[in-house]
């Protein structure tokens, strides 16, 4: 129902209400306006995008719906996810979406903000399938608030009945793969004349050539500017005609080279255009894209240091003139030469594009990936700095590198900058044999903390810029962000923690010298949680300053069942639950002493106490303490304790070690972190 026709019916409307004093309107006389309906692909069978054009009359609330039906023989991915499914409004504004659902062929879509009335929208949903026979469908569209109005698509039909066989030139500015080109479609003889307001579609002849936006001023419709311009899914520009060219029976489109339109990638003959106006689709002569000399990339740029020294901390600044125009959340990643240049997390505090801070700022390995901010203004000039605070360093063996940078999707290299004036200091020779790595807690699937002890450094570390690396197998379960309280370096905590993968990257608070031990503890709060599987695993241990490994140790991972404790602590854990004791462990002359209740609670040995003397049964084993003596009677036979017994808490506490010995247990001791298993 397009709106003339619409004003009419309010007309006729009100003209009836003056005539019927008593008239009451129904709430339905409210009922959206359907502009166009179109696919990606209209073959049958064919999996596709799916864009709907519509106006509402009613405003929408943040919880209220859009509710999308297509007919018998489509079919709907029942997956369908918010990912899947785009709302705009008329400024290209994104809508919030809170949720998307699939009953049948039904696609449910609830908002997350208000839409106010008369706003136009596009919506755009993915995973349809088209019918699998030929033939004109209805789509119909509803919201809480308006009644559902339906739109024709034709899916699988032949060009004779909605295309002109005549067919329109093509001039492209430049020829080759990927280049960024202007383009002029036509002139050619339209079925009908254009009307302002109404909608042309141009159809890319591949996925890879449009830009995230294009601006109207960069396309003209038979030498007027477009009245809008927006893109319609991922290859079809939406103009809407101004009105200088309206009534004319003629079409000619011209897009300029900073409209930021890319030639198709591969090199080929046979690329066409399509054009459709007024349900009309016209289609344009093949032409020929050649390959590319050159590789993919667009012209070098300037990296720019504020210091070049090899493994120097630094700023970096990236001057690039781009082939077609930057806008706001446009994608950018730029690589560095070398993971050990990028720190795993940077701070979008610390990287800017043309002056102003980045969005959605992320690591992964050498790459650093972000987002220009919702606000940027758009230009074909971009300059990228990551501040000194973003920690990058530079490459520790002095010569000439190069930076890869990707502005939405499309390569810029940089021209080879040097660095010099080698930093790279001579390893002192240590020796780490006997360095330590311990966990605090050795049970499956448990939370534990990290002890690691090296026993000296070959090259100093700098506090702020060098780090310690700690690899956890696979299996650990390593949180993405480990808070710099959680772990000390030599007692202090850390400067900053970094995580890539399954490694930590510590970065000390204090400068280290070479032959310096350093002592490492990550505490339970950092939320390292223990492979669920049993077995030995192996932990490793690098510097950023030294050539290969450190050191490595295995460690004992044991199964759920062990026991969990602490020195003068007074409980235990066990299956992932946290017991109290009578009586807190303790040592005595290097021996821990443990409460009576531990072995039957904690162990389900058969043990039985009072005030002077405690009893263990262990299957074919008997042991008999007494308070105050050193000698215990196992089967009848009397040995000598390595302490005596004691009373704490009027309960008896006995050498822990020798009850272990005796039934088959073993002890994991870490720094006051006792487990015990078999």
């Amino acid at each position: 129902m397009r709106k003339s026709l619409k004003k009419s019916m309010s007309v006729l409307l009100a003209t009836s209400v003056l005539a019927s004093p008593i008239v009451m309107l129904p709430h339905a006389a409210y009922a959206l306006e359907i502009d166009d309906v179109s696919a990606y692909d209209t073959d049958t069978d064919e999996e596709t995008e799916y864009t709907i054009e519509f106006t509402i009359e009613k405003a929408l609330s943040s919880g209220d719906e859009i509710i999308v039906k297509f007919p018998s023989g489509y079919e709907v991915d029942k997956k369908l996810k918010v990912k899947d499914v785009t709302l705009e409004d008329d400024d290209d504004d994104e809508i919030d979406i809170d949720d998307v659902s699939v009953s049948g062929r039904t696609v449910t879509i609830e908002l997350g903000e208000k839409i106010s009335k008369n706003t136009s929208l596009i919506l755009t949903i993915d995973g349809i399938t088209n019918p699998g026979s030929k033939g004109d469908y209805k789509i119909s569209v509803q919201t809480t608030n308006e009644k559902s109005v339906s739109e024709t698509i034709s899916i699988g039909k032949s060009s004779s009945k909605n295309s002109s066989s005549s067919r329109f030139d093509v001039s492209l500015g430049k020829n080759t793969a990927g280049d960024t080109t202007s383009v002029s479609l036509g002139k050619f003889n339209l079925s009908s004349k254009l009307v302002k307001g109404k909608y042309i579609y141009v159809t890319m002849p591949s996925r890879d050539m449009l830009p995230k936006e294009i601006d109207r001023s960069d396309v003209k419709v038979n030498g007027e500017r477009a009245q809008k311009v927006t893109l319609s899914g991922s290859s079809t520009i939406r103009i809407e005609v101004p009105s200088g060219a309206d009534g004319d029976k003629t079409l000619k489109l011209d897009f300029s080279s900073s409209a930021g339109i890319v030639n198709p990638s591969s090199s080929g003959k046979s690329y066409t255009y399509e054009i459709e106006y007024d349900n009309k689709t016209y289609r344009s002569e093949t032409f020929e894209i050649k390959e590319s000399s050159s590789s993919s990339s667009s012209s070098n740029f300037d990296v720019s240091l504020s210091d070049k020294s090899a493994g120097a901390r630094t700023s970096y600044t990236f001057d690039l003139d781009l082939s077609s125009k930057l806008y706001a959340n446009t994608d950018i990643q730029v690589e560095f030469p070398s993971i050990e240049m990028v720190p795993p997390v940077i701070s979008s505090y610390n990287v800017t594009v043309n002056g102003e801070q980045v969005s959605n700022i992320s690591v992964s390995g050498n790459r650093v990936s972000f987002r220009t901010p919702s606000g940027f203004s758009s230009s074909n000039s971009l300059t990228i700095k990551f501040s000194q605070d973003a920690y990058l360093i530079n490459p520790r063996t002095a010569g000439t590198y190069e930076m890869i940078i990707k502005v939405d999707g499309k390569t810029y290299r940089s021209k080879k900058f040097d660095v010099g004036g080698s930093s790279a200091v001579t390893p002192v020779q240590v020796d780490n044999s006997t360095a330590t790595i311990a966990l605090t807690r050795a049970t499956a699937s448990t939370p534990a903390g990290l002890q690691v002890g090296i026993k000296g450094l070959g090259v100093p570390l700098a506090k702020g810029r060098d780090f310690v690396e700690i690899v956890m197998p696979a299996g650990f379960r390593v949180p993405a962000y480990v808070a710099p309280n959680t772990v000390t370096v030599n007692g202090m905590a850390a400067n900053y923690v970094g995580v890539r993968g399954q490694n930590l990257i510590i970065y000390p608070s204090q400068d280290i010298p070479a032959r310096t031990a350093v002592q490492v503890n990550v505490t339970e709060a950092a939320s390292i949680v223990n492979p669920a599987t049993t077995g030995v695993y192996s932990i490793s241990v690098f510097t950023s300053e030294e050539q290969g490994l450190l050191f490595a140790r295995p460690i004992n991972i044991v199964a759920l069942n062990g026991v969990s404790f602490k020195a003068n602590v007074a409980s235990y854990t066990k299956g992932g639950k946290t017991f109290a004791l009578t009586a807190a462990p303790y040592t005595v002359n290097g021996h821990t002493l443990m409460p009576a209740s531990f072995y039957k609670d904690g162990l389900g040995l058969s043990t039985t106490w009072n005030n002077s003397t405690a009893r263990i049964v262990s299957g074919n084993t008997t042991m008999q303490f007494k308070v105050g003596s050193n000698i215990a009677t196992v089967n009848g036979q009397n040995i000598t304790l390595p302490v005596a017994v004691q009373l704490k808490n009027n309960i008896p506490v006995i050498p822990l070690r020798f009850v272990m010995d005796r039934t088959g247990y073993n002890i994991i001791y870490v720094n006051g972190n006792y487990t015990v298993y078999k």
